[in-house]
């Protein structure tokens, strides 16, 4: 968080724990501004932006500055190149999205019915594909998943609405070609493999396939299918405003890589905090939310301070960070060392920046799931406006229980 922010959670936490004990005190330990990621730093170097020394605005020409951008730049709109890479990206996520049809289409049948032989054509292509198209499955390795792509799509509850019901004239042998190579390619991916088709390469499938089941002009993924891939064009758009996304998640992602890389004076800053508010009030709860969480672990396994009689971590990733061997001052499979203090972890399980703690630091730590209720990415920061994490607060405050 960064000041203005910070200061309404605050003011909201301080609200809320008075409401169940007006003697609890909350003290401040900000850091955003001095040690975070300054806003608008780490856009000027993603292509396609005016700091890119070679992008290419649409229809060729040129962007009228290449001075750097400190603000989210705009990326030029895509090519058709791009947008068939991106295409193909969907597809990774859903091979079957070629075979939906949209709303509009599932409500009227099309005038041209399917044809009745494509299936058997595929299903005896699946059995013996011809040479050509042979000969690209052995290239990338994927001769023995090809009659089982084939079947799945064609199995598939998508694959069967399409051939009962068709799509619109001439799209569905090309669409369910792309969905038999799609399949392949995620065969590849999940198995850790390496994709031997170059973008070419892959066309060449597509249309070697689509040509068999009966489509002489095999146009490709960009044609009829594009329009089926439309709907997911969320992903799209979060594709091509990459540096918008990337100013707005700036400073949250650079805040952590700035971190694991200078953390150091981030823990000193809590430590000397921790001292000057327990040298005027006596021992405290040290409450810490998302990085500040994984700073003030790392703080704790690094340095005993008697002061701090409890922590409360939320939305952290400070587990995961050590169990990926990342947490600075922990080193890989260490437990926390004995001087460590209590600790309760709080977390949202629909909040996706917040890890379990218990089965990385057993019997050290306690794991309470408390959900407000909202989506991430709300739900990060919402844990401040939960009567049920205040309770908690207020209950570790006054006699340490959780």
């Amino acid at each position: 968080m960064r000041r203005a922010a910070y200061d309404e959670t605050a003011d909201e936490l301080r609200k809320g724990l008075a409401d169940i004990d007006p003697a609890l005190r909350v003290h401040d330990c900000y850091w955003g501004d001095v040690f975070g990621v300054p806003t608008g730093t780490g856009t000027a170097t993603l292509p396609g932006t005016p700091a890119d020394p070679n992008p290419t605005e649409p229809h060729g020409h040129k962007p009228s500055t290449t001075e750097p951008s400190r603000t989210a730049p705009t990326p030029s709109e895509p090519s058709e190149a791009d947008a068939e890479a991106l295409a193909w990206e969907l597809l990774y996520e859903d091979p079957l999205a070629p075979l939906r049809r949209t709303t509009t289409e599932t409500d009227a049948p099309y005038d041209e019915p399917p044809d009745p032989a494509l299936e058997p054509s595929a299903r005896a292509l699946a059995a013996a594909p011809p040479a050509a198209l042979a000969a690209l499955l052995d290239e990338a390795r994927v001769v023995q998943e090809f009659p089982e792509a084939v079947t799945t799509v064609l199995d598939s509850p998508a694959g069967r609405d399409a051939l009962e019901h068709g799509m619109p004239p001439g799209e569905l042998p090309t669409a369910i070609a792309t969905a038999v190579v799609a399949h392949l390619l995620v065969a590849v991916d999940h198995r850790g493999g390496v994709l031997r088709w170059s973008p070419a390469r892959r066309d060449e499938a597509v249309r070697l396939i689509a040509r068999h089941l009966g489509d002489g002009d095999a146009r490709g993924v960009l044609s009829g299918t594009w329009k089926v891939l439309a709907p997911l064009g969320g992903m799209r758009y979060l594709m091509w405003k990459r540096a918008t996304l990337m100013d707005r998640t700036h400073p949250r992602a650079g805040d952590i890589l700035k971190y694991l890389a200078r953390g150091a004076a981030l823990r000193h800053h809590i430590r000397q905090r921790v001292t000057e508010v327990a040298e005027e009030h006596g021992p405290l709860v040290l409450l810490a939310h998302s990085l500040g969480g994984t700073a003030t672990v790392d703080l704790l396994a690094e340095h005993e301070l008697p002061a701090v009689r409890h922590l409360v971590t939320i939305g952290s990733q400070a587990a995961h960070l050590h169990e990926l061997g990342a947490l600075p001052a922990l080193d890989p499979h260490t437990p926390l060392p004995g001087h460590f203090p209590r600790w309760t972890n709080v977390y949202d399980r629909r909040d996706l920046l917040a890890f379990l703690a218990e089965p990385v630091f057993p019997q050290r730590v306690k794991d309470i799931d408390l959900t407000s209720g909202q989506p991430f990415k709300a739900s990060h920061s919402a844990y401040f406006r939960n009567p049920e994490v205040l309770g908690l607060l207020a209950r570790i405050a006054r006699d340490g229980s959780a």
